[in-house]
């Protein structure tokens, strides 16, 4: 298939001190329901899934943006325990694959640990390596968690819209490489 969108390539698994992220696959899918499925984790979009076919179709879809586009969402995971803790990635929002947005997700009893931060952290440093040159997150105003993670990661705020759910507010980070004189 041909995208109407540049591509990158970017790696199937990451890893940091205390997490490896890796791309989803159908494997993942009972676990990661256990996350959609908790109503204190799941607070973004339509809320939790109610059904397991929510999750697989979630999980496909990510698998084909990888396919079709590069862009790879990961499963979150401690490297001392392997538990999945969460997820973090990138997807082709409003402004298309060349500057995709970034979202991430931490269960609710894993939140705090800075789990979140470094994930993002992970996958920007990740978008700057294979040339991605900027990078969105779309963050509700209430979830100050959210937004002090977008901060931490060197993302600046860059305006507000409003849609049928409210105040969006969105942060972007340029990756480009800078050039000295």
């Amino acid at each position: 298939m041909t995208s109407r969108y540049p591509s990158c390539s970017m790696l199937s698994a990451l890893h940091t001190e205390r997490l490896a992220l890796s791309a989803f696959t159908e494997d993942d899918a009972a676990e990661l329901h256990e996350l959609f499925a908790d109503p204190r984790t799941h607070t973004i979009g339509s809320g939790p899934f109610t059904a397991f076919a929510q999750t697989t179709r979630w999980i496909a879809n990510r698998v084909a943006t990888q396919r079709e586009h590069g862009l790879c969402w990961y499963a979150v995971r401690r490297v001392d325990t392997g538990q999945l803790i969460g997820n973090c990635g990138l997807f082709a929002s409003r402004t298309g694959c060349s500057e995709p947005e970034i979202g991430y997700l931490i269960a609710e009893g894993h939140r705090g640990r800075g789990y979140a931060a470094e994930a993002t952290a992970a996958v920007l440093r990740h978008c700057r390596a294979v040339g991605l040159r900027r990078v969105w997150a779309g963050v509700r105003p209430r979830n100050t968690a959210s937004r002090r993670v977008a901060e931490s990661a060197g993302m600046s705020l860059d305006h507000v819209e409003i849609d049928e759910r409210g105040d969006l507010v969105f942060y972007a980070i340029d990756l480009a490489p800078t050039t000295t004189r």
